[in-house]
């Protein structure tokens, strides 16, 4: 296993990471909700990071190794990162990556990008990264079964399939970092 030199985690305060009490709670709806509301006023960058290895079309790949791929995100269908980018995202990029090298796999990443906002679906990388903000999704009323993810201190964003209890309005991007407002 890869671990960053003294357990370091990578400061990515332009990071907006979201992940999820499981599958179908709504990550994705959000990370486009929170994409369309930042479109028209800066860069945002769409980022899927996934353990799991899909054929892609090799024309799109931007870096590849043994252990992780990088794709840029340019078609048009029903994908969560086609979503990202159909919600206004600038450039999406999905990663493919073993969880060992997820940190190497976001040095790459951050290499090729500038520090536009980065709303990012992930559900393994609060391990590498420290985000600007870090959103737990779940379902309103489910207890949480992820529990690993609070020694990260994520914002608990619950959903009740219509709507999330977080105002999206609060968040604000100046200075290349993502907060709440007051």
């Amino acid at each position: 296993m890869k671990i960053p030199a003294e357990n370091k985690t990578i400061q990515i305060p332009h990071l907006l990471l979201i992940a999820g009490n499981g599958r179908n709670v709504g990550k994705t709806t959000l990370a486009c909700k929170i994409i369309a509301r930042f479109a028209n006023k800066t860069e945002v960058i769409g980022l899927k990071i996934t353990p799991h290895f899909h054929p892609v079309n090799e024309a799109d790949v931007v870096f590849k190794t043994d252990n992780f791929v990088i794709v840029n995100e340019r078609q048009i269908s029903s994908k969560d990162s086609s979503l990202m980018l159909q919600a206004g995202a600038k450039k999406v990029f999905f990663v493919m990556a073993q969880r060992e090298v997820f940190y190497e796999a976001v040095e790459k990443l951050l290499q090729l990008l500038p520090d536009n906002l980065i709303v990012c679906e992930s559900g393994g990388l609060h391990d590498w990264v420290t985000p600007g903000l870090f959103f737990m999704v779940k379902r309103t009323g489910e207890d949480i079964v992820k529990t690993d993810l609070l020694t990260h201190y994520p914002i608990i964003v619950n959903n009740d399939g219509q709507n999330f209890d977080f105002n999206i309005n609060r968040l604000d991007f100046c200075d290349r970092q993502i907060i709440i407002k007051n």
